[in-house]
């Protein structure tokens, strides 16, 4: 057996070899943005064979979706957002959202993600099924929406807009408005998309 092929695979030491790749994927496309960002880069980063990086994982998408997956339980948020008054339920959503853009850790993973959504289908679906159908359909559907999956995706145009306009484009005032005076804005438009 080569040197090379003794890498493959997890190492020998009991360290968490896909563990290092994930975290060296997240640093990678949030650095380069997920068209730039690549399977090589990554290993490099993570200090290992390319070839243990296709062991763990078979397609950049996969690994893509694995490093900036949000690291929070997001079916316990989406239950702790459907609780209480169904007339605020705007306002604990935009909290959500508004806080968690702004979480250093956090923030610049999901608008890394939303960016390569606008290119990139694959991603794309991604969004769709993580964030629109596990955590805003089944609080649309909680506050008693006619049709959540509708509700859902009204809702997300929203707050996906708000996020591209003032973490992307970064088009002031909003770019810089006070996290919760764009709360209080846009909790109310929110509730309305969501119990619509």
């Amino acid at each position: 057996m080569t040197a090379r092929a003794a890498r493959r695979g997890p190492r020998p030491d009991g360290a968490d070899t896909r563990g290092s790749i994930v975290r060296a994927a997240a640093t990678v496309f949030v650095r380069d943005g997920y068209a730039r960002g690549s399977m090589r880069a990554v290993a490099r980063e993570a200090g290992v064979d390319p070839a243990l990086v296709r062991h763990y994982f078979d397609s950049k998408p996969e690994l893509f979706v694995e490093a900036l997956r949000p690291p929070i339980d997001l079916t316990a948020h989406a239950a702790r957002l459907a609780e209480g008054d169904p007339s605020l339920v705007g306002e604990r959503v935009m909290d959500f959202f508004v806080h968690t853009w702004a979480d250093p850790a956090l923030g610049p993973r999901l608008i890394t993600v939303m960016r390569a959504a606008l290119d990139h289908p694959e991603v794309t679906e991604f969004v769709r099924r993580v964030i629109i159908v596990q955590v805003i359909e089944p609080v649309a559907q909680a506050v008693g929406a006619p049709n959540p999956a509708q509700a859902a995706v009204t809702a997300a145009s929203q707050i996906f807009g708000l996020a591209m306009i003032r973490h992307v484009a970064k088009v002031e005032p909003l770019a810089s408005e006070p996290e919760e005076s764009v709360i209080a804005r846009y909790g109310p438009i929110v509730t309305r998309l969501l119990r619509q």
